[in-house]
């Protein structure tokens, strides 16, 4: 049967083939179907396989250019021979359904004598069940895990308490007692104390930052687990970036615009500075102010915390960055600041240097 299919494929390719010759766009090949639909698969089962089947219809021998596929999720195997004139070829195909669940559309392009063919892969995927240990994959002490390690809060704002939730597993056959210790006195943590097996629940953190010139910036938090009254190797961070309370419905608030933001120095000796200078812009109708800022290794700027930008007026800044003391070296440089500007508090200054 697979010879006669063959020979039926075949003839059929044949007797297309003076019309192939005479459509441009039609090219050299004749597939038996640009489409492999593998139906119903299920994710736990793995890579599936299949081919595309083609005959060279034209009047000579052709090579494959080029293939490429729209994820890495499909491969293609292809001679790198040329295909002779009238020769039925096959083309084997891998899909790895992996992270992947319902309709799914795949394309190959392959490019032949300058014509490009786009072939399709489909499928219907059935997820993996997914387990606690896939959902909480970080493990912080015994049978606990959460989903990560490291947390972002984002803004926190001063004179308000902010909470958010950082859920914990207990996927062990018992339950567990839980307490929780931060390192910063403004961050509070309530964690539940009995975690059941097989149950996920949310450890509370609140930041309580008061209204003081020195609470701005990023802060950078270290969250220790006690489980069964046993402190565990290791910990959660969670980081936030402390600014004002600003309100985004103020019609009037300061509007903060920087041009530029990116400097790059290109050739500088070795231990040189390199200077720049960028603008502060305040577009809103309030005092534009400078609450925090910070620079990193080899950066210096003019730009002071407490300095005043006025509604309508600009600001000069000068930025400056130290070379490494080696040829044909690079270095990043950042300049970190906050402003009470409600829709923009955070901005950097960016700078790229590079060595003679």
């Amino acid at each position: 049967m697979k010879h006669l299919a063959l020979i039926v494929f075949l003839s059929t390719a044949l007797s297309i083939q003076s019309f192939a010759q005479t459509q441009e766009l039609q090219g050299p090949f004749v597939f038996e179907s640009k489409t492999i639909d593998f139906g119903n698969i299920k994710e736990a089962d793995g890579p599936v396989a299949g081919s595309f089947f083609f005959v060279n219809s034209s009047g000579g021998d052709v090579k494959i250019e080029n293939v490429s596929t729209s994820c890495n999720c499909t491969t293609l195997d292809f001679p790198l021979r040329p295909i002779l004139k009238g020769e039925f070829c096959e083309l084997p195909v891998r899909l790895n359904p992996a992270n992947m669940e319902g309709k799914i559309f795949r394309e190959v392009s392959l490019t032949a004598d300058k014509v490009t063919y786009h072939l399709t892969i489909t499928a219907t995927v059935e997820a993996a069940p997914v387990g606690l240990e896939d959902l909480y994959s970080s493990v912080i002490g015994e049978n606990v895990r959460s989903a990560a390690l490291e947390y972002r809060f984002g803004y926190a704002a001063q004179g308000r308490s902010q909470s958010q939730s950082i859920m914990l597993c207990n996927t062990g056959s018992k339950a567990v007692q839980l307490r929780a210790e931060s390192s910063n006195p403004f961050l509070q943590v309530k964690c539940p104390y009995t975690l059941k097996p097989g149950v996920a629940d949310g450890m509370i953190v609140t930041y309580n930052i008061p209204v003081e010139p020195q609470n701005y910036g990023q802060t950078n938090d270290i969250i220790t687990l006690f489980i069964d009254g046993k402190k565990t190797e290791i910990n959660i961070s969670l980081s936030a970036i402390m600014v004002d309370d600003l309100d985004r419905d103020d019609a009037k608030a300061p509007n903060m615009q920087l041009v530029p933001a990116y400097f790059t120095f290109s050739k500088i000796k070795k231990g040189r500075t390199a200077a720049k200078q960028c603008t502060i812009v305040n577009n809103g109708k309030k005092d534009l102010i400078i609450r925090y800022v910070k620079t990193s290794a080899r950066v210096a700027t003019s730009l002071k915390a407490g300095m005043v930008v006025k509604p309508g007026e600009s600001l000069n800044v000068s930025v400056s960055m130290e070379a490494p003391d080696k040829e044909k070296a690079s270095a990043e440089g950042t300049v970190y600041f906050i402003t009470n500007d409600p829709f923009r508090p955070q901005k950097e200054i960016q700078l790229m240097l590079n060595t003679k």
